[in-house]
């Protein structure tokens, strides 16, 4: 039932005549609701002075400028940061009102809500920025939260809540709680940030990995073995040539000699023809069987000479002695092998050196399947670094000739075979040979693995069974064999890199710092190189270019002079890559992005989702692209069939 209360009404006239007779017989009365009127009309005015505070302030919410710092907002050492600073217009901000300021993070995976802020004005009492109402002010905001995938296309969003009050409401810790107990007014919503830069993400966090020393010695039961060395591309014997010189190898052959007088005729002699890898490979197999040849030749003669010696002393009659070389002969087995590049021997000398980049050649070595490209990746660095052309190509340009007096060790080939049917066969040192000459990871695993189950004695089985589960991202299995690593050898270098790369990639920073610098207290040259990608994951990009000094060529150095703003540095280094993988070419199509060169940058960006396909869907929701997501042909590169 509803009670017709209006001015007019027959109800409101009989109440207003009673209200006059009382006031008229009653002067006390008269005085107090005279009072209560007053204070009535007084509570209405504040009521309604507040509430046009409140909603002037939120209709004129938009003069109030929010900018994200950066914009958007970005992912340092696995988290998103939030920062913004807002600025507030004078005569905007109402001395009696405070306002809760809550940032949510959304995402397709869901939203999160952010540590509150208060803004106040000058009659407020409490914690919080006070706003000056003449003057206006600013105020700056800063949290952050996991990074998790997906969140690239997350947005900053948030709804300020004005309240009227003296002091502010400190214990509150939602929007809904101030709307409720304060009779709170929603401001609009305001979009800070729309998307995320992940592109810190995109740091190389391979590392060097530490493999355990090799006591394999391929040449025991060899008695002598000598080299002739050939000039780049022929099989033309030239005892003058600059190796040949250098190592005296015309005597060493001769000297051959000597060793068979004195020791007989061996058991077994192979000669084996090798070429330098940064010439085609087909090519190359054909040089290393000609030198292989020429070797043979001179082995030949060297027997021929032998072998009258040897008739001589056994006072053989000159009608036998053909005879006679031919039984001696017999006795041994004449090995010829051409073959071809010898990565090997390449890869063992360039861990040797003291090239800038070793390790880098030495990776691309071991994980570059194509011959074609691994070969072209060898001639750019030679270009880059003289040294291998100066120091490392000729000595590998050879045919050597083995004397063997015992049973002769296997050939690569066959101990590979050997580690593979049947590993039982082979000693301890053989079988980490076999898996360090393999290129194939998987391989290596396989082998090392068996290793720490039948030698579980020793620590270097141990170690690099854990090195490579964590090259390949087995990240438990390699923290079980470091575990056992470090229960045998607690001290050792390699072991204490390894996991400090573990710790690495499970994002304990703090514990990776200690054991890369343990590492190199104790020697380790490879944790110098993994001290860089820490402090590139941690966001020193400036350390991080500091200590790469010297380094060229390198996509990290590359990523942090992305990250320091040397964007054209940037891109000179990328050129420079040896390996001109998708991770490279995506990279540079952001470098050139952020000059605003739209042509290179969809071309590298092409070059990218070609090579992976998955770069793609990367490319459609990476802010650094935004500026072309409307772009035809930016949205042609991305097409997904």
């Amino acid at each position: 039932m509803q009670i017709d209360t209006r001015k007019g009404s027959s109800l409101y006239q009989k109440f207003n005549d009673l209200i006059l007779i009382i006031l008229q017989n009653n002067k006390y009365i008269k005085i107090q609701m005279r009072k209560a009127l007053f204070t009535l009309f007084l509570a209405s005015v504040v009521l309604l002075t507040g509430c046009s505070g409140l909603s002037k302030m939120k209709s004129n919410s938009k003069k109030i400028r929010y900018q994200a710092n950066p914009d958007p907002v970005e992912v340092r050492d696995d988290k998103v940061v939030v920062n913004f600073t807002a600025s507030v217009p004078a005569k905007y901000f109402d001395k009696g009102v405070a306002m809760f300021i809550q940032p949510v993070f959304t995402w397709e995976g869901g939203s999160t809500p952010l540590d509150p802020i208060t803004v106040k004005g000058e009659k407020v009492s409490g914690p919080g920025t006070t706003i000056n109402y003449t003057t206006g002010g600013r105020f700056t905001y800063n949290d952050m939260l996991d990074y998790k995938p997906g969140m690239e296309t997350g947005k900053v969003l948030l709804s300020p809540v004005g309240y009227k009050t003296s002091t502010v409401d400190d214990e509150a810790l939602f929007a809904d709680e101030i709307v409720s107990q304060h009779r709170g007014v929603t401001f609009p919503t305001v979009v800070i940030s729309d998307g995320v830069n992940i592109t810190s993400e995109w740091i190389d966090i391979r590392g060097n990995i530490s493999i355990a020393p090799l006591n394999y010695n391929k040449k025991q039961g060899v008695v002598e073995t000598a080299d002739i060395y050939f000039p780049n591309g022929t099989s033309i014997l030239d005892w003058g040539c600059e190796m040949n010189v250098r190592f005296d190898a015309q005597y060493t052959v001769n000297d051959l000699k000597r060793v068979m007088l004195e020791n007989g005729l061996p058991k077994q002699i192979t000669i084996t023809g090798w070429a330098s890898p940064e010439g085609e490979e087909t090519a190359n197999v054909g040089v290393s069987k000609n030198r292989a040849d020429v070797a043979t030749a001179e082995l030949r003669r060297v027997l021929d000479d032998v072998l009258n010696v040897m008739a001589k002393r056994a006072k053989v009659k000159p009608q036998d002695l053909e005879y006679y070389k031919h039984q001696q002969l017999k006795k041994m087995v004449i090995t010829t092998r051409a073959a071809g590049e010898d990565w090997v021997h390449f890869v063992v000398m360039v861990e040797e050196s003291n090239i800038q980049d070793r390790h880098a050649i030495v990776n691309v070595v071991e994980t570059q399947q194509n011959l074609v490209k691994r070969e072209q990746m060898v001639k750019n660095y030679a270009e880059t670094y003289p040294q291998l052309e100066r120091d490392i190509f000729p000595n590998l340009r050879r045919a050597q000739i083995a004397l063997y007096y015992s049973e002769a060790r296997q050939t690569d080939v066959e101990l590979a075979k050997q580690a593979t049917l049947n590993p039982s066969k082979l000693s301890f040192d053989e079988l980490m040979y076999a898996a360090y000459i393999n290129y194939n990871y998987d391989t290596k695993m396989k082998y090392y693995k068996w290793a720490t189950e039948n030698h579980s004695a020793e620590w270097g089985a141990w170690n690099n069974a854990g090195a490579i589960a964590f090259y390949l991202g087995d990240y438990s299995e390699a923290e079980r064999y470091l575990k056992v690593a470090r229960d045998l050898n607690p001290h050792n270098p390699d072991i204490l890199n390894n996991t400090g790369l573990l710790c690495l990639a499970q994002k304990d920073y703090t514990l990776a710092k200690y054991y890369f610098e343990e590492a190199k207290r104790q020697g380790s040259s490879d944790a110098d190189a993994n001290i860089v990608i820490l402090n590139l994951k941690r966001g020193n990009y400036e350390e991080a270019q500091k200590l790469m000094k010297g380094t060229s060529c390198s996509y990290n150095l590359a990523f942090s002079q992305l990250e320091n703003d040397e964007t054209d540095a940037c891109i000179r280094t990328l050129n420079c890559c040896l390996d001109q993988t998708a991770e490279v070419n995506y990279l540079r199509a952001v470098a050139y992005a952020r000059l605003g060169d739209r042509e290179n940058c969809l071309k590298n960006l092409q070059n990218a989702v070609d090579m992976e396909y998955d770069y793609k869907r990367k490319a459609a929701v990476d802010v650094e692209f935004r500026a072309y997501w409307n772009d035809p042909d930016f949205k042609l590169v991305i097409k997904l069939y």
